[in-house]
C-alpha cells in the first residue's frame, strides 16, 4: 500500500512559525578588509569537476517517527538500501535515525568543517515528513535551506568548486499529481557518455557561494510524495535502481556517469512506472514527479571509487 510524506492531520499548526525560521535578515560584509578585497571574475575553459582520490561523506537523515506525524512506516527499507548504493560508489556513508533539529543542526555544523578537499563530492539524503518550504526533523519542521547552508561555499571553504548533492524524500504541498496519458510510435535511445577530464588551471576565479549544487526533490513543489509501506518511497527506490545499474556497468566505472543524466533517468522512472495504489480513493491512482534544482557550473562524473 502506498502513503503519503504528508500528515493529513494536525493542519492548524501548518503556518505556526517554528524556531528553525531564520530571525536575522542578510547583511553585507562591511569589514575595512572587505571594502578593500579586490574580486576578479574570469572565464574557464574547465567543463568538468576534478577526479579526486575518494568519493566523498554521504550522510542519511533518516525519519521514522516524527512528532505529531503520521509514523513513516517502510522507511527502513529506503535508509538501507540507499546506504548499499553510495557504499558501492566509495561514500563515506553515515546514517542516522530520528535526530531532533538540534542535532541535526549540530552534525551538518561538524561534517562541514571537515576535510573535504580530496573528496570528489559531499552528499546528503533526507527521508521524513515535509510542507511547502519545510522538511521535518524529529521534533518539530525547518526550512529545507538550513539543510545546505553549512556547505556553501563562503560556509565550507574545503567544498568550494565540488559537487554537493542533496536528495529530498518529503512531501512539498497537499497536491495531488494525477495522471496523464499519451501515445507515442518511437523509442529514443540515449549516449550516456561524459566528457573527458581536464587538468585544474592554478588561477583563482570567482564564483558564487551558492554554485555547484545538485537539490534533488521526491516531488514536485506544493506536491505530495509517496511511499510504498513494504517497498519504500517511489524515489529512493529508483534512485537506488539507477545508481546501481550506472555502478554495475563495468564501461562507466572508469569514466564516470553524467549525475545529471542519472538524475533525468531517476525523473522518467518514476514519472513512468510508478502510480498510487490505496484504499484513500481520493490518493488511489495518482503519479508523482521528482524535479532537481540544479547550479552545477561543471560536468559532474560520478564514478566508482576504493572504499576507504
Amino acid at each position: 500500500m502506498d502513503e503519503t510524506d504528508f500528515s493529513l492531520f494536525g493542519k492548524k499548526n501548518k503556518h505556526k512559525k517554528d524556531k528553525a525560521d531564520a530571525t536575522q535578515t542578510a547583511r553585507t560584509p562591511t569589514s575595512e578588509a572587505d571594502l578593500k578585497r579586490i574580486i576578479i571574475s574570469r572565464p574557464t575553459s574547465d567543463d568538468t569537476y576534478e577526479n579526486c582520490q575518494r568519493a566523498g561523506i554521504a550522510i542519511i537523515l533518516n525519519h521514522k517517527d516524527v512528532k505529531g506525524q503520521k509514523q513513516r512506516v517502510g522507511t527502513e527499507r529506503d535508509r538501507d538500501d540507499v546506504q548499499r548504493s553510495l557504499q558501492a560508489y566509495g561514500f563515506d556513508v553515515r546514517p542516522y535515525n530520528d535526530l531532533s533539529f538540534a542535532e541535526i543542526n549540530d552534525l551538518l555544523k561538524e561534517v562541514a568543517r571537515e576535510d573535504h578537499s580530496q573528496n570528489d563530492c559531499f552528499a546528503l539524503v533526507v527521508m521524513s515528513h515535509g510542507s511547502e518550504g519545510k522538511v521535518y526533523a524529529k521534533d518539530m519542521s525547518y526550512p529545507v535551506e538550513r539543510l545546505w547552508n553549512p556547505f556553501l561555499g563562503d560556509s565550507c571553504k574545503s567544498l568550494v568548486n565540488k559537487p554537493k548533492l542533496f536528495f529530498i524524500q518529503a512531501c512539498r504541498g497537499e497536491n495531488l499529481e494525477k495522471a496523464v496519458e499519451f501515445t507515442t510510435f518511437s523509442v529514443m535511445t540515449r549516449d550516456l557518455g561524459p566528457a573527458p577530464a581536464e587538468k585544474p588551471q592554478h588561477i583563482t576565479y570567482a564564483i558564487p557561494s551558492t554554485a555547484d549544487m545538485l537539490v534533488f526533490y521526491s516531488t514536485f513543489d506544493k506536491y505530495f510524495s509517496f511511499r510504498n509501506v513494504d517497498d519504500g518511497s517511489w524515489f529512493i527506490q529508483s534512485l537506488c535502481r539507477v545508481l546501481d545499474e550506472a555502478a554495475a556497468n563495468e564501461a562507466s566505472q572508469a569514466q564516470g556517469m553524467d549525475m545529471l543524466r542519472l538524475c533525468t533517468a531517476v525523473n522518467r522512472k518514476v514519472a513512468y512506472e510508478y502510480q498510487s495504489n490505496t484504499k484513500n480513493e481520493a490518493l488511489n491512482q495518482m503519479k508523482e514527479m521528482p524535479n532537481f534544482l540544479c547550479t552545477l557550473t561543471k560536468t559532474f562524473a560520478l564514478r566508482v571509487k576504493p572504499k576507504n
